[in-house]
């Protein structure tokens, strides 16, 4: 089996770690709606629960104390809604949304990682800034619209982190990494196309998306396949999310395939994609991460509970608070014996 050398691992791991959300950028509209999720529940969250952080060290689930795991790092994979090099916004508003969203949870204890889809319709409190970047107080919206507040670059991905913290009940949030749309196409015709089964009907977009059929995308039909919720099956963002992890699966197994024939091919990626990414980590961030993903036990994908409902306008995620704060233990707690 081929591996990595130390000079190339220094050069591309940023595209292990991002790899995962490349292919997964969709897009769509949102819209401001009125939803809470992060308060006080006596039963479950013990501690004081704000949108940015937990109070204090253990909470009780049950009627059994718990701790937070101090093994984990995590490291938040964004989808950014807009083509073109990344750029910065002459204000920090912004027409850009993290349309896909998925937290990487690494555990050194028990080397694996966990990775945690989420849906970019649900509805969360969101920090807002003014157009020089003070803050401006928080909203209800859906999780997608975080990003829109900042400068397009890294303070929109840092305010995202901050909404995802908040909707995991003050679970910290590492380090990030986003992408924009523009490297779907490149990077799967790099690795010569993905074959899935087409599992929507996308007769209204693309007559040869036949639902059943065993399909080799090719760049722009992966964007459409992944990115396609108007006018597909049955619309929903739940329905897309499925396909982006049908597609997650194929296309890693397309990536190994291809770096077996070819190893210079992720140097190849790494720069197909370097003009689309904004990450905060380092190069021992980033080469770390890739060592974690390629040696951890990845667990399969998990997204949380909920309904996904027709607000006045646009689609709302509503997530089932219980069940959410059942995975946030079960993730990223552990039992006080």
């Amino acid at each position: 089996m081929k591996s990595f050398n130390n000079s190339t691992l220094k050069i591309v791991c940023g595209i292990i770690a991002a790899i995962i959300v490349l292919l997964l950028v969709f897009f769509g509209m949102t819209k401001i709606e009125d939803y809470f999720i992060g308060k006080k529940d006596e039963e479950i969250i013990a501690s004081v629960v704000t949108s940015t952080s937990v109070t204090e060290e253990f909470v009780y689930h049950n009627g059994k104390k718990y701790t937070l795991k101090d093994s984990l790092n995590t490291l938040l994979l964004l989808g950014i809604d807009d083509f073109g090099k990344v750029q910065e916004s002459i204000s920090y508003t912004n027409s850009r949304q993290a349309d896909f969203l998925a937290l990487l949870v690494f555990d050194s204890e028990t080397d694996s990682c966990t990775l945690l889809q989420l849906n970019r319709d649900t509805m969360a409190e969101i920090q807002v800034l003014g157009v020089t970047g003070e803050k401006a107080g928080t909203i209800n919206g859906q999780l997608a619209l975080a990003h829109t507040y900042g400068n397009g670059l890294e303070s929109s991905c840092k305010n995202t982190s901050k909404a995802v913290s908040g909707l995991l009940y003050g679970i910290e949030i590492n380090n990030y990494l986003s992408i924009n749309m523009d490297a779907v196409a490149a990077l799967n015709d790099l690795v010569g196309g993905v074959e899935v089964e087409v599992l929507d009907d996308f007769s209204d977009v693309d007559a040869s998306l036949k639902i059943g059929k065993n399909v080799v995308l090719s760049g722009e039909q992966a964007l459409t396949y992944v990115r396609g919720r108007g006018n597909v099956g049955d619309q929903t963002n739940i329905s897309r999310m499925q396909r982006q992890r049908q597609y997650m699966s194929a296309f890693a197994l397309a990536l190994k395939t291809a770096y077996l024939q070819n190893e210079n091919i992720i140097l190849e990626a790494y720069n197909a994609i370097v003009d689309y990414m904004i990450t905060d980590c380092s190069i021992t961030d980033l080469s770390e991460t890739a060592e974690k993903l390629s040696s951890y036990t990845l667990s399969e994908i998990i997204t949380p509970e909920g309904e996904s409902v027709q607000g006045d306008e646009f689609a709302e995620f509503h997530v089932d608070d219980a069940a959410l704060k059942e995975l946030v233990i079960n993730v990223f707690y552990e039992e006080v014996k």
